[in-house]
């Protein structure tokens, strides 16, 4: 018993840092993709949306602030908006699990993609549309 103990001892702690080091991802990685885009907000998103594959999205963007909160279909919200797009982290306990690039369209609508993780150019891009309640 002892032997498997200390065998496991060992795994247990890799996987505790794994899963610890996974959880910043919201703190580190997607801090660093939002900083990325600086543009001055030529928008303001804040309301409520609705786009198919995620039903219900709550936004909310203070007046003359770039920075975005919200949640969506379980989904912690953290963005920002950069001229007339925005960038969106979909998080559950600090853990980015897709990411969203938008371009209003009008005042009523933000068309672009989404992705599992973060948005690169290896990555599968779905479409989103998201549209004004």
């Amino acid at each position: 018993m002892k032997k498997y103990f200390s065998l496991l001892l060992p795994v247990g702690m890799v996987l505790t840092f794994a899963i610890g080091l996974s959880a910043r991802d919201l703190e580190t990685k997607g801090k660093a993709w939002l900083d990325a885009h600086s543009e001055a907000a030529a928008i303001n998103v804040n309301g409520n949306w609705h786009a198919k594959e995620w039903g219900k999205i709550v936004l909310i963007q203070a007046q003359g602030s770039r920075d975005v909160t919200g949640d969506g279909d379980g989904w912690d919200i953290t963005g920002v908006v950069s001229g007339k797009q925005v960038f969106l982290l979909f998080s559950h306990k600090g853990k980015v699990n897709y990411t969203a690039e938008l371009t209003s369209q009008n005042d009523n609508n933000l068309n672009g993609s989404y992705s599992r993780g973060f948005m690169e150019e290896k990555t599968k891009h779905k479409p989103m549309l998201m549209i004004k309640q």
